[in-house]
């Protein structure tokens, strides 16, 4: 018998499945919000395993992550110091192209450059369709008053998010963790 997260998260692929696109990030992101994970070897695990099926751990040394995996330990701390100030950086919109050039060689830079460019990149998407979306709203609905008002108010709500995901980008390069943002994080476009 299937949990309701597995339910859950059956039903929203096959609702985002129109596209292979569309459905490998939405698995992506499931694979960080619903999911257990060993705490031994932060590999995913079967909802009935017992023992990892990667590192053998019980499957009481288990956890539930909410996709923001924290890799401080694995970073040189002289390197997180030295380049604090790129990493706020990267999540500032377009600014982002200056961490990428400027701090090739830290580790930590680029972590935090790939997370600001992959929020970059997801939010210009979101603002294109907000604005189509809302075009063709007015196009087809502009003879009720309010209805494309609200609905593009909604919209831009959603947006929201992205705030908070860069406010929390700029508090963990400022604090120094590399910490990988909620749902958009494993994401990588920079090696």
């Amino acid at each position: 018998m299937l949990a309701i997260r597995e339910k859950t998260a059956i039903l929203y692929a096959m609702i985002f499945s129109s596209t292979v696109r569309i459905r490998s990030c939405f698995l992506l992101f499931l694979e960080g919000v619903m999911f257990m994970y060993c705490k031994t070897c932060r590999q995913p695990l079967p909802h009935d395993a017992r023992r990892c099926p990667n590192c053998g751990a019980p499957v009481e040394n288990t956890v539930l992550q909410s996709g923001a995996r924290d890799f401080t330990a694995d970073y040189d701390p002289r390197d997180i110091q030295e380049n604090r100030g790129w990493g706020i950086l990267s999540y500032l919109g377009f600014l982002v192209l200056i961490p990428i050039f400027a701090a090739r060689n830290s580790y930590f830079a680029r972590f935090h450059a790939n997370q600001g460019l992959v929020l970059f990149l997801f939010y210009a998407c979101y603002s294109v369709l907000t604005r189509i979306i809302t075009n063709i709203l007015n196009l087809a609905l502009g003879f009720i008053p309010f209805v494309p008002g609200m609905i593009s108010a909604a919209l831009q709500f959603i947006g929201i998010i992205f705030f908070v995901l860069m406010i929390l980008g700029i508090a963990n390069a400022a604090s120094g963790k590399v910490k990988e943002l909620p749902f958009i994080g494993r994401i990588r476009l920079l090696k």
